[in-house]
């Protein structure tokens, strides 16, 4: 199969997708179990589910389900479906979503985010998520992975220091939260889109060395992505290379007093509470014991140093450091130096 032949693969019109484009609305969804995600009902997605089913114009959902070379069974490829709007779900697979062409309106545990051409979405399995009904220029591939293939094929290929390879241990380990996505701002790389479509060509029209050129272009793929987020992640980075992990707390040092978990998740294209994972398995490393996962920290040493260098009242310096509430700064100031700032300030 060539690149135009995927093109045309990939653009034309399924008959679920004709009949949804007449007006009509799939209601099945209430076949699918549901679970609870942040206190909300959401339905829940399996690998083996029917409305994953390889349909090839008849399924509702994923009218184009790749058909898996022997030896993949632990990944799945489907173009998701226009003109019908998938409501808020899980999975129980990790999901990297891939826009081929035009946008993809979703939203993300319940933030609105818009694809764009040649972006890629990585989604744990717990993160919910929509989409909006997708237009006829909107073609949006998805890879479902199970867990099995990151346990048994990437962790050996990929760099214990990588964003993906955190992301990835995270998701497989069942002790911990799932409900992490990454957004990469690929659309001006030249690598993805190439790499993306010889994959999707090797899944419709596998050659006799199928399985190892899959292989060999999923790592690609994984690989050129943690480029994407280590070059967007180090734009203003100086020369001494530091990691990803220590631009997020120069972040916080430098916005400390409107920072919160929400806007360094948000800068970082990463889920709030990945945001906090990482700061409580990386800060040791890069930063004083004192300087924790605690946000609020590099507020309480702001006014510290205040009350130590200057003769501002403590109701001044606690709104200098961007406490509102002087109970409240009181209360945490006592928390982390053991005394108040008034007996602070004599003491020092």
């Amino acid at each position: 199969m060539n690149i135009n032949s995927l093109h045309h693969y990939l653009t034309k019109l399924s008959d679920s997708e004709k009949h949804y484009q007449s007006g009509h609305c799939f209601d099945g969804w209430n076949a699918l179990p549901k679970v609870m995600i942040h206190g909300r009902e959401v339905y829940r997605m399996y690998l083996d589910n029917p409305l994953l089913g390889s349909m090839h114009g008849e399924n509702p959902v994923t009218p184009d389900l790749f058909d898996i070379p022997v030896g993949f069974q632990d990944i799945s490829i489907k173009r998701n479906s226009r003109f019908n709007p998938v409501p808020e779900h899980v999975h129980s697979h990790i999901e990297i979503n891939y826009v081929y062409s035009g946008k993809c309106p979703q939203h993300i545990d319940g933030k609105p985010v818009i694809l764009k051409k040649d972006q890629v979405l990585l989604i744990d399995t717990d993160c919910p998520y929509s989409i909006e009904s997708l237009g006829k220029d909107d073609i949006m591939i998805s890879i479902l992975i199970h867990k099995n293939f990151l346990r048994d094929h990437m962790f050996s290929q990929l760099s214990k220091d990588s964003v993906l390879s955190r992301f990835f241990i995270n998701a497989i380990n069942e002790q911990t939260n799932h409900d992490h996505y990454l957004l990469f701002h690929s659309e001006n790389d030249r690598r993805i889109p190439l790499f993306f479509s010889e994959l999707f060509c090797e899944f419709l029209d596998p050659s006799v060395n199928t399985n190892d050129i899959i292989f060999h272009l999923f790592y690609l793929i994984i690989a050129e992505l943690i480029n994407v987020y280590e070059n967007d992640l180090t734009k203003d980075r100086d020369s001494t290379g530091l990691m990803p992990v220590v631009s997020m707390i120069r972040y916080i040092q430098n916005n400390f007093r409107t920072c919160t978990q929400e806007k360094v998740a948000e800068f970082f294209h990463i889920s709030p509470n990945y945001v906090s994972i990482l700061l409580k398995k990386y800060t040791a490393y890069y930063v004083n014991d004192e300087a924790a996962d605690n946000m609020g920290n590099k507020e309480l040493q702001f006014a510290a140093t205040m009350l130590r260098t200057t003769t501002l009242s403590v109701t001044a310096v606690a709104n200098e450091a961007g406490y509102e509430n002087i109970s409240f700064f009181y209360k945490k100031f006592q928390e982390k130096y053991h005394c108040s700032p008034n007996d602070y300030r004599t003491q020092r």
